[in-house]
């Protein structure tokens, strides 16, 4: 006469198979979220990247078009040549100048370093340019940019006739950490290099 006692153990076993249902139901739901939500991050980053392969793609400026013109007439590769040795850098290539003599405006050099920044480096710009620069529109790539313009400056700072030089160096450093880091916040959480 112990139908208490079985009364019980069927109420546990129910009990168990209801927790092992709603368990399953419950990891089912979680598993199908997940998966949402890793089809939207993977969709996100897709158009992220077909709008960052599109920005990296535009057109060169018509001024940094016309300052790297200036610098391939007044500098064409020697015959049989292919590349740019490393005295070349891409800011020198797309006509990137400073001083009083020759230098360009401010604006302007500033667009240079704006589309330097976006630029896929290709040739004729040396390997190793192509390479330690980084992935366009990446911190690297600023990074590469205003170290370079800063070891410019450095280099000159001590030598007399230099100092205009050294002052648009030194702004446009300035200028380059503060336009280009907000520039790429967009971008480098994609890691695109």
């Amino acid at each position: 006469m112990d139908d208490g006692g079985d009364g019980v153990g069927i109420f546990f076993v129910i009990i168990i198979i209801a927790l092992a249902i709603w368990f399953f139901r419950h990891h089912e739901r979680v598993q199908q979220r997940q998966r949402q939500e890793e089809q939207e991050r993977v969709r996100k980053r897709s158009e992220a990247y077909e709008e960052y392969d599109q920005y990296v793609s535009q057109k060169i400026p018509a001024s940094v078009a016309r300052s790297n013109g200036e610098f391939l007439r007044d500098n064409p590769l020697p015959y049989g040549e292919d590349w740019y040795g490393e005295d070349v850098s891409p800011l020198t290539f797309y006509g990137y100048r400073v001083g009083k003599t020759r230098g360009l405006r401010p604006n302007e050099r500033r667009a240079i370093i704006s589309y330097v920044m976006r630029a896929r480096l290709t040739e004729p710009l040396a390997p190793s340019y192509q390479r330690g620069w980084g992935a366009p529109l990446s911190f690297r790539r600023r990074e590469a940019i205003v170290s370079h313009i800063d070891r410019l400056a450095a280099q000159r700072v001590t030598r007399p006739g230099y100092e205009v030089a050294v002052s648009d160096w030194e702004e446009d450093s300035l200028w380059a950490i503060d336009a280009l880091d907000e520039e790429i916040s967009k971008w480098g959480r994609y890691d695109f290099e």
